[in-house]
């Protein structure tokens, strides 16, 4: 039974997690990448280490939005830890094109809220501009995230050390590292090799579609790649957009089918996102040897511009 990986809300923030059998894929099962360059990757072999509700979650997002009011790199850092007991989340209903691909026909519904556990600090280091250090402020668990301008990693790996104590309402200790991603760099869309993404390049959403649209970048090793298209302008549903997770092998087919249903919404144009991602999942374990709390490590490195119908 093929594993893969579906979306669930935490802390109001979207995390990849691994789910069991998603729907039988449609279409011929051919690709212009291959054979198996479409497939979703395994990121989490072990499924009992996500067996607990006290989840953490610490990532870096470096963003190079190459359109808009505000074009540039951007880092987001930030860190959430939750006891997420009463937090319930009905995800949003997906038609699937592909094993890799679907589109979102409803919103997510949200029950309940996470109960947001303590930590003393967290520092970040690995980061082209130094250490981050977050801290929660008087007696608000929360912390905000830090927003930085320009590239977000360093040479070498990137490190979370979160301090904490052994009590109640309070998230465990841990020290741990991941990977930081290579900048993304995309080497053809459609048919153009190099794209100029600042131009808002249209890559043909037509009702009519019948060919795949193909995606390629330099491949870096990381462990998912993600693409998307968002409605942007005059869009009357948001959250309609079409979402692909594969391998980050450097080559990506969208079915056609699904690129042919976004015609219907009546956005003028849609925000193209593509992001690499390297993850790592941190259990905790009590000195007998019980799963305590489990900490989601995502370090990711996108692009996104406007592009048109």
């Amino acid at each position: 039974m093929r594993q893969t990986i579906f979306e669930r809300c935490v802390f109001g923030a979207h995390v990849l997690l691994l789910a069991a059998m998603l729907p039988a894929a449609c279409g011929s099962g051919s690709s212009p990448c291959g054979p198996g360059n479409d497939e979703p990757p395994d990121i989490i072999p072990d499924e009992q280490q996500l067996d607990t509700l006290v989840i953490g979650r610490v990532g870096v997002d470096e963003l190079n939005q190459i359109t808009g009011a505000d074009p540039g790199h951007t880092t987001l850092v930030q860190a959430f830890f939750a006891d997420m007991s009463n937090y319930i989340v009905q995800l949003a209903d997906r038609e699937f094109y592909s094993e890799s691909c679907w589109i979102y026909t409803s919103q997510q519904i949200t029950s309940g809220a996470p109960e947001y556990l303590f930590v003393n600090k967290v520092v970040v280091s690995g980061l082209a501009g130094g250490e981050v250090t977050m801290q929660p402020e008087a007696e608000n668990p929360r912390m905000n995230p830090v927003v930085l301008q320009g590239r977000a990693y360093g040479e070498g790996d990137v490190m979370f050390d979160v301090t904490s104590r052994d009590e109640a309402g309070w998230f465990p200790a841990f020290t741990e590292t991941i990977q930081a991603p290579e900048p993304l760099v995309v080497t053809q869309l459609e048919d153009r090799p190099d794209p100029d993404l600042s131009q808002g390049p249209s890559i043909g959403i037509d009702s009519m579609r019948v060919n795949d649209l193909v995606v390629k970048w330099v491949p870096g090793g990381g462990d998912y790649f993600e693409f998307k298209l968002i409605p942007g302008a005059g869009t009357e549903t948001p959250y309609a957009k079409l979402r692909c997770v594969t391998r980050d092998d450097g080559c990506l087919h969208v079915p056609a089918a699904a690129v042919a249903a976004l015609a219907l919404d009546k956005a003028s144009n849609f925000q193209m996102k593509m992001e690499r991602h390297y993850f790592k999942l941190h259990p905790i374990y009590d000195d007998s040897g019980q799963l305590q709390a489990a900490v989601l490590l995502d370090v990711s490195s996108a692009v996104e511009a406007t592009v048109l119908r």
